[in-house]
């Protein structure tokens, strides 16, 4: 009896690994709800639509983009952490409802440490762009006229808690705590748009926007705030070339799954995305958006979480202490 059963136990578990091995080889067999938490229109949505198209065709199956907006991407992130861990609940998203909401927001709805990894797509470099008549010409000469006017000079960002804010909060820390006043706006462009007008003293702004107007010598520029150049602008030189080692302050754009979605169906979602991204067509495209593809497999991008978590958590909590909200 006792061989019998052990028989039969091999049996059934060859046969669920079988029904599982199928099942994963059969994905996706309906239709998948890639999950974007903003309005569409942005650069996120349109990266995520070009991503949606491109599986559609893979899978010969319905990619649907859902715009599920609200509470600064929380509402989409709620949605994804509750859904079933099979693969058609899928989770695009910039980096706040991921990294940063978790330590601005009391309460997010769920948990973004939960959510499984599927790959980080690309990125685009924040620069940081000073009014044109600043009474400094590099990093140092900023640094060090701030430190002799506590207080007195401004920065730009596009709204509380956003990764423009936090990478001034961050240039104040690796500066030596600088005291700088912060001057929130509805939208990056207005935010820009004072900075270029002089009311507003600098901004952490994505290259790809600043980019026209520094080379027209509107505003200038202080430093890329990426480990390494810009491919939209090789000629400037990083943060840490300036003098910052270590910093960084990226806008990027990362998958995810529902909490316990299997680590051989995230991989193979993963593939997939990398290799639509690899057609010179589909290349061309996303890069024509300035956006430098990573596509990093689940493992690396867990990691690339993981560490943005730290880096923008210990900038808020040794900023404020508590969070924003």
């Amino acid at each position: 009896m006792k061989i019998i059963s052990a028989l039969c136990a091999a049996l059934c578990a060859v046969a669920s690994h079988a029904t599982l091995a199928n099942a994963q080889e059969a994905y996706p067999s309906r239709s998948v709800r890639l999950i974007m938490p903003f309005p569409p229109g942005s650069g996120t949505d349109a990266l995520a639509r070009i991503i949606a198209e491109q599986l559609s065709r893979k899978w010969n199956q319905n990619v649907v983009v859902d715009n599920m907006t609200g509470a600064g991407g929380n509402i989409g992130g709620q949605t994804v952490s509750r859904a079933a861990p099979d693969g058609y609940t899928l989770l695009f998203v910039p980096a706040p409802p991921l990294v940063i909401n978790q330590f601005i927001y009391k309460s997010t709805g769920y948990d973004a440490d939960a959510l499984a990894p599927i790959t980080m797509v690309g990125s685009v470099p924040y620069i940081m762009v000073v009014r044109n008549n600043f009474p400094a010409s590099s990093l140092k000469e900023f640094i060090a006229h701030v430190k002799a006017n506590p207080g007195k000079i401004t920065y730009a960002s596009s709204s509380m808690g956003s990764t423009a804010q936090l990478a001034a909060l961050q240039l104040e820390n690796a500066a030596g705590n600088l005291q700088m006043v912060h001057v929130p706006y509805r939208g990056a462009a207005p935010a820009l748009v004072d900075v270029m007008n002089g009311h507003v003293d600098f901004v952490f702004d994505i290259v790809t926007t600043s980019k026209q107007l520094i080379e027209a010598g509107k505003m200038k520029s202080f430093g890329v705030a990426s480990k390494q150049r810009s491919q939209i602008m090789p000629a400037e030189p990083t943060m840490e070339e300036n003098g910052l080692p270590g910093f960084q302050a990226l806008t990027w754009f990362g998958m995810t799954g529902p909490p316990g979605l299997p680590a051989t169906l995230a991989e193979r979602i993963w593939r997939d995305v990398d290799e639509s991204l690899k057609i010179p067509a589909v290349t061309n495209r996303v890069r024509g958006m300035g956006i430098e593809i990573d596509s990093l497999p689940p493992a690396e991008a867990g990691k690339f979480f993981v560490a943005e978590r730290k880096l923008w958590g210990d900038i808020v909590k040794s900023r404020f202490g508590a969070k924003l909200d």
